[in-house]
């Protein structure tokens, strides 16, 4: 069968998923993902924080027109939305095309070559996460359509095309912060010096305009102390979170552990793997951007877990087999049976609770949720280790390459 039939055969079926979702919500709840009032959630909420301040408000402090009355925590980026004369009676529409435009970006980015990469793929985003970044069309969606084009853009035979590169980061990390992590995929070299030179001038330019812009919001976010609770968590510290521990000792204790972590994947001897082909080539600089952004948002907070959508631009190394030379990766398969495991063992707990509710009283439910919570965050772990442990290889490789620049 040719590619293009798998990714047919890919497309059909989350049709068919996230139609069946959109008919019987039912089926989310029972599997514990939350149905907002309304669907598209998060992009209502943006643009009701751009109502706010288009009404001379401070939806920073009282975002009266969100459904939920939820402070506006983002940058203050989003207030464009009403000076481009949209409003949140366009929630839907542009909601839908939010997560129309993520789609696109997954079918662009995966590389399917068998029933076998269609399947795992399937799992992967056909996961309740997924379900929930979808329901509230997330601006984590709109993020990642964002910056997917950044990897063929740096790898154009053109130069001029190559140096626009650093806008979708910027844009992006204007929207959420976080994004800015996807810049480690900068670290690979131009294709000449000159160029390389342009490239981190332009870099340090955008990056200045950034601090300026962003300066209060991003004191705001700290401030504002966020962590997400309950399931479907994803972060370092969501273990001991849901052991009891003092949340500000579990984050602290996470960013340490994911400094030593990082350290020691990149100062352990291990062979990388050469770029021997374009598509290779593609392959892991896409994987160093789903690595870096994953792993910074796994040890730097507790968010939810639809920030996993993230590893659509990872599926691609995960699903590869043999890398060039015959070289299997270690820990390949351990971190798909993880990732998998981490998806949907929380769902399906609520769902196995739903079909018997006589299963336990109401204190062994919560035992059972928690201890559901735990289990997937030890799995993010078993997730996590092999992804970092693969990004410091391969920036040690990046230093080899950086030596040939012409």
């Amino acid at each position: 069968m040719k590619p293009w039939r798998y990714k047919l055969a890919l497309m059909a079926a989350l049709l068919g998923v996230y139609v069946a979702l959109a008919i019987f919500p039912g089926i989310m709840r029972s599997f514990g993902v939350g149905v907002s009032v309304l669907w598209f959630r998060d992009t209502h909420s943006m643009l009701a924080a751009s109502d706010s301040a288009r009404e001379g408000r401070d939806p920073f402090v009282d975002n009266v027109h969100d459904v939920a009355g939820e402070r506006h925590i983002y940058p203050d980026w989003w207030f464009l939305l009403g000076r481009l004369g949209l409003s949140r009676a366009d929630s839907f529409w542009l909601g839908g095309l939010v997560v129309g435009l993520f789609w696109l970006a997954v079918l662009a980015v995966l590389r399917l070559r068998s029933r076998r990469d269609v399947g795992w793929a399937l799992l992967v985003c056909a996961s309740p996460p997924f379900w929930l970044a979808v329901n509230r069309a997330n601006p984590d969606l709109l993020v990642c359509a964002l910056l997917t084009p950044v990897v063929p853009w740096l790898l154009h035979r053109r130069r001029w095309v190559r140096m626009l590169a650093p806008g979708p980061v910027a844009l992006a990390a204007g929207l959420k912060f976080f994004p800015v992590l996807a810049g480690a995929v900068f670290f690979y070299p131009a294709a000449t010096r000159r160029e390389e030179q342009i490239r981190w001038w332009l870099i340090a330019a955008l990056g200045l305009l950034l601090a300026w812009s962003l300066a209060d919001d991003v004191q705001r976010y700290l401030a504002a102390g966020w962590l997400a609770r309950g399931l479907f968590t994803f972060g370092a510290a969501s273990v001991p979170l849901h052991s009891g521990v003092d949340p500000e000792i579990c984050v602290d204790l996470g960013r340490l552990a994911g400094a030593a972590l990082f350290g020691w994947a990149v100062l352990r001897r291990s062979g990388a793997n050469p770029a021997v082909t374009d598509e290779w080539e593609r392959t892991r600089r896409y994987g160093v951007m789903g690595a870096a952004v994953l792993a910074g948002s796994f040890f730097l907070t507790v968010g939810y877990l639809y920030k996993v959508i993230f590893v659509v631009w990872l599926l691609p190394l995960l699903l590869a087999g043999p890398a060039p030379g015959g070289t299997v990766r270690a820990g390949t398969r351990f971190c798909l049976f993880c990732l998998v495991g981490m998806l949907w063992g929380e769902g399906l707990v609520c769902a196995v609770i739903s079909q018997w509710p006589g299963l336990a009283d109401a204190h062994g439910l919560v035992v059972l949720r928690r201890t559901a919570a735990i289990i997937s965050g030890l799995l993010a772990w078993g997730f996590i280790v092999p992804v970092v442990a693969w990004l410091g290889a391969e920036i040690r490789s990046i230093r080899s390459l950086r030596a040939s620049i012409p």
